[in-house]
């Protein structure tokens, strides 16, 4: 996968490709201007990409089974936010970061971490933190400590093993997160 986005006096664009890496050729591509994206990641786990908007903030997704040939991106992500806020130009989305560990995906915004998982529901009912489009279901969850909520800006996201590594502006320590050792 290859992605750049730029921005100029028209807005901001960008463009995301898939490779074969045997043959050298591009298989799918999809260009942006309405809602491009501040970052993306993949999951193979779960066979998506995700990307959270420039514009918005919100995260998105697209099957990478279901990839139709054109990549209009109007048809292809589906928000797991708040539709209403992809053309508010805002640029709420700017500086946020997406990763993906295992079967989740780890979204910052501002000195948050939203965390996605998707869900397997046998009925339908579901909350204001689910989304249900595209024929996938993902669930947020907001992480750390109610008292640690919209502190300083989260810079970077990484991963290693079972630890989480994150950091802030102006701030000169690392945060490290450990998942639980026991398996659920």
């Amino acid at each position: 996968m290859a992605a750049g986005s730029h921005s100029g006096p028209s807005g901001v664009a960008g463009n995301v490709r898939l490779w074969d890496v045997r043959s050298g050729n591009v298989v799918w591509e999809i260009q942006e201007k309405v809602d491009c994206f501040a970052d993306v990641a993949v999951s193979d786990p779960l066979s998506v990409m995700f990307k959270v908007g420039v514009n918005s903030g919100e995260a998105f997704y697209i099957d990478l089974r279901n990839l139709s040939s054109g990549g209009n991106a109007s048809n292809t992500w589906v928000c797991l936010g708040d539709k209403r806020k992809v053309t508010n130009g805002k640029k709420e989305g700017i500086g946020c970061k997406v990763e993906t560990q295992g079967n989740q995906v780890f979204c910052t915004k501002g000195g948050d971490v939203e965390l996605w998982s998707e869900v397997v529901m046998g009925n339908k009912k579901v909350g204001e933190s689910v989304s249900v489009e595209g024929g996938r279901i993902f669930k947020k969850n907001l992480m750390g400590r109610v008292q640690d909520m919209g502190g300083a800006k989260i810079n970077n996201l990484a991963f290693g093993g079972s630890r989480m590594f994150l950091t802030r502006r102006d701030h000169h320590s690392v945060e490290v997160w450990q998942s639980s050792s026991r398996e659920l």
